[in-house]
């Protein structure tokens, strides 16, 4: 027992660091990009560009990580986001938004070696732990809430000649920290796939046409895009919304880290609730939140009603992706793993791109209100495509081999 909380609890820290630098990049970005851009709307595409190279970068990932390990592949991509914050801050202190831009390419490469993380965790554990190990990557995100938007507010004059040239030096010193807690992690000893074993021979592969088919793949994985596409659409239009309505970076810290706790903070019960509800439900408890989330964002343009918003824009996303990533894992062979998590990370990954290069432009277009309203028909859509599934299992009796608490 104590073995197992030392190791989820490395792992956590790892993502803790990890995520400052996504919730930085998010809170300074497109701020930054404003500073030496010629066209205020391409602002959002070096953050786009983020959520890109992680896109690209997902097929590659998986690839490298079955050659040569979990850990090599994690310890390449922290090499690679290194690399790359390196070229953010020279293009920021040269005023070159091309390079600014290109940096924060590798820097979604580097992203895409790290979504693996999570599947690492909850690989080391028993089968019966993974919603616990994917909660305690979760809860990583709980001190990155506060340091990820300081990063940004204090690194923005660090250098008083180089606006927010600080921020991105910070973030290369939590990748270092980074690299060194990886080489740290022990190697994942194959519990989950011998566990299995025991009881069915999941040996072979399936043909891709039985997942073409497979609802609860495609539920699972809209769900996990779908909820994170909307997520990142909102959370990054939140600095430049409240600078256009009147309000100083100080504030739209505060907002975000509010935001990032109430994307965070649910992981304390989010595994239980898996267990006792089943991750389609969760799912919908999770839709059911952003709804409130946009009812939240039509109340005004004052810190209150960006406040809740952001709370409630968090805390269903957190529901969307526990349910979704619990559910995804049930809908595969051991062997089949990395190319269906690279499946679903691709997806996931291509709607956030688009939710991304969008959000600016949507903004200054149609304002905050209207990209609120942009999300009510895709949750329409999730929410026929969770009841489907949900109504279909009713009818066709689960496999023996899948854990009833977690469908």
């Amino acid at each position: 027992m104590k073995d197992k909380f030392t190791k989820l609890g490395l792992f956590s820290l790892t993502q803790s660091f990890f995520q400052i630098g996504s919730v930085m990049m998010m809170a300074v970005t497109i701020l930054a990009g404003k500073t030496i851009s010629e066209n205020p709307e391409s602002a959002s595409l070096p953050l786009s560009l983020v959520i890109f190279g992680t896109l690209i970068g997902l097929i590659p990932a998986s690839y490298m990580m079955r050659e040569v390990g979990r850990k090599y592949g994690l310890l390449i991509g922290t090499s690679i986001g290194i690399f790359g914050i390196g070229v953010v801050s020279f293009g920021l202190y040269s005023r070159n938004f091309i390079l600014f831009s290109v940096g924060h390419l590798f820097y979604g490469l580097h992203q895409s070696f790290l979504q693996y993380l999570r599947f690492t965790a909850m690989e080391s554990v028993p089968h019966k732990d993974r919603a616990t190990a994917l909660s305690w990557i979760l809860l990583a995100g709980i001190p990155a809430a506060f340091l990820g938007p300081l990063a940004g507010l204090y690194g923005k004059d660090l250098l008083p000649n180089h606006l927010f040239l600080g921020c991105f030096l910070i973030l290369s010193i939590s990748l270092c920290i980074q690299f060194f807690l990886i080489a740290n992690l022990p190697q994942v000893a194959k519990t989950i796939e011998s566990e299995m074993k025991l009881t069915h021979d999941e040996s072979t592969s399936r043909p891709f046409s039985y997942h073409i088919r497979n609802s609860g793949l495609w539920t699972s994985v809209l769900s996990s895009g779908i909820g994170f596409g909307l997520m990142v659409m909102l959370m990054s239009a939140v600095p430049v919304a409240m600078q256009t309505h009147g309000h100083h970076m100080h504030t739209s810290t505060i907002v975000l880290q509010w935001h990032v706790l109430g994307m965070y903070i649910p992981s304390f019960f989010s595994g239980f609730l898996v267990r006792k509800l089943g991750a389609p439900k969760l799912i919908l408890f999770g839709i059911i939140t952003l709804f409130l989330e946009v009812i939240a964002a039509l109340q005004g343009t004052n810190f209150l009603p960006f406040a809740l918003a952001l709370i409630l824009l968090g805390i269903g996303w957190n529901f969307m992706y526990v349910g979704g990533t619990n559910l995804l894992v049930d809908q595969y062979h051991p062997s089949e793993k990395n190319s269906i998590q690279a499946l679903n990370d691709t997806i996931v990954y291509l709607l956030a791109t688009v939710s991304t290069y969008s959000s600016a432009y949507l903004e200054s277009k149609v304002g905050w209100y209207g990209l609120n309203l942009v999300a009510l028909p895709f949750l329409a859509i999730v929410t026929i495509l969770v009841s489907f599934h949900i109504l279909s299992k009713h009818r066709i009796k689960p496999p023996a081999h899948v854990s009833p608490n977690l469908n």
